[in-house]
């Protein structure tokens, strides 16, 4: 406020009181008769309405090139303050003032912006913003990673490959609680779509959350899991552990046994055995160790799996597949040869039936850097029922199977940060997809 005073004191002032002066001299002395001298005072009124006319132009212009500056967002300017140069030195600081106040302003926007981009990208849920056009205003990390895009600027992006949610993301409004499911380059998910309206530059966008479902109840099911499985084996073993030593005791004793309790107690002991092996395969689900990645090449990783597996090429063709050839990627040797043994097992199994038996593993580099291989075969489609239950731990379809294979598997590649998913199921080819970064 104390520079905005000065302006009293400015040159426009000192002029306009000249003026005021001359005027009312020339009209005394002309008044008076004294015409020589009263014409002297005219030029003196016509300079100093000259120079606040010109002083007054310097002013808008100034004012009007501040305006324009805000207006392109460019506060890089600065007028001179310097009373010995400048003609009107306290406006030149008032004008400068405002550009300060105005680049704090902005420069406390932009923080906030920053903040509230680094709470988005943070966020759990992908958060889209979208207009009724469908072109994408913003989208966060999530949602990218949702989708398996590394940019999104429309919705259509999705029109491919999943119908359903590019459908949803357009019909949503406001107060919606939508859900849609598809496969995608990242594996099959299941989204909750909500949806709320914001009015940004005088139009009218959405911000629609997307939440993965399948991601969220995976999770809680391996820590639900893990969790029954230890108190399971823990209070099972303790059961089992002297059932198991008494029945071995009293089988092995000199004593003659009658025939009815010999067959008892052989029935016993080998009911315990099972049991305990039943048991022992619980521990190797929660018991999974924490992976020691180093660099190796997949080409080699695949041969050995084969090999692991006990495949018989003379009864199944099997093909090994690798482009690039020298294909590489940072994992646990040990526990990823588990997943690649565990996927040609099966595999062999389902084709096993077939004379024409054939199994192709197949390995690519995406446009993501993701390595992604592909375990197929012909040995006909999963039934539906199976298909949505293969990865549930203890789910089995064979006689004497564990069921813990394949969720075993999914539960290491998803410890590697990477996804194992059911990509393909007909009754020429099913393909499960193993993508690791």
């Amino acid at each position: 406020m104390k520079r905005l005073s000065n302006i009293s004191y400015a040159p426009t002032a000192s002029y306009a009181v000249v003026a005021v002066l001359a005027s009312v001299a020339g009209g005394w002395l002309a008044a008076k008769g004294i015409y020589h001298i009263a014409a002297v005072c005219i030029p003196i009124v016509i300079f100093a309405v000259y120079r606040i006319l010109r002083l007054y132009g310097n002013t808008i212009r100034r004012v009007t090139f501040m305006f324009n500056a805000i207006d392109s967002d460019d506060l890089s300017f600065r007028f001179n303050e310097n009373p010995a140069t400048a003609d009107i030195p306290p406006l030149n600081a008032a004008l400068n003032r405002i550009k300060e106040i105005l680049q704090h302003a902005k420069l406390q926007a932009e923080e906030r912006e920053r903040y509230y981009q680094l709470i988005m990208e943070c966020a759990r849920t992908g958060i889209i913003t979208i207009n009724d056009a469908g072109s994408v205003y913003q989208a966060n990390d999530e949602a990218l990673r949702i989708f398996g895009l590394q940019r999104m600027t429309h919705i259509r992006q999705l029109e491919t490959m999943a119908p359903d949610i590019c459908k949803a993301l357009m019909t949503i409004r406001p107060g919606d609680r939508l859900h849609a499911s598809c496969i995608t380059e990242t594996g099959e998910i299941s989204l909750a779509l909500g949806c709320s309206e914001i009015m940004l530059d005088q139009q009218r966008l959405r911000v629609v959350s997307v939440s993965d479902i399948n991601s969220e109840i995976n999770q809680v099911q391996i820590e639900s899991w893990s969790k029954l499985t230890r108190i399971l084996t823990h209070e099972i073993m303790n059961s089992l552990a002297p059932i198991t030593s008494l029945s071995d005791t009293l089988l092995r004793t000199d004593k003659p046994l009658d025939a009815e309790i010999e067959r008892g107690l052989e029935t016993i002991s080998a009911t315990s055995r099972r049991l305990t092996m039943f048991v022992e395969s619980f521990r190797r689900f929660t018991r999974i160790p924490e992976p020691h990645k180093e660099p190796f090449e997949v080409t080699e990783l695949l041969n050995q799996a084969v090999i692991l597996s006990g495949t018989n090429k003379a009864d199944i063709d099997i093909s090994v597949d690798v482009d690039p050839v020298d294909t590489m990627i940072y994992a646990d040797k040990t526990l990823m040869g588990q997943v690649a043994v565990n996927l040609i097992k099966n595999a062999c199994e389902a084709v096993s039936h077939r004379q024409d038996g054939r199994i192709e593993i197949r390995s690519r580099i995406d446009p993501s850097e993701n390595v992604t291989i592909e375990f197929s075969n012909n040995g006909g489609a999963i039934p539906t029922d199976i298909a949505e239950n293969i990865f549930t731990p203890f789910f089995s379809t064979k006689p004497d199977g564990s069921g813990i294979g394949l969720s075993i598997s999914r539960r290491i590649v998803q410890m590697h940060g990477g996804s194992l998913y059911l990509s393909c199921n007909t009754d020429k080819k099913v393909t499960f997809t193993l993508k690791i970064a």
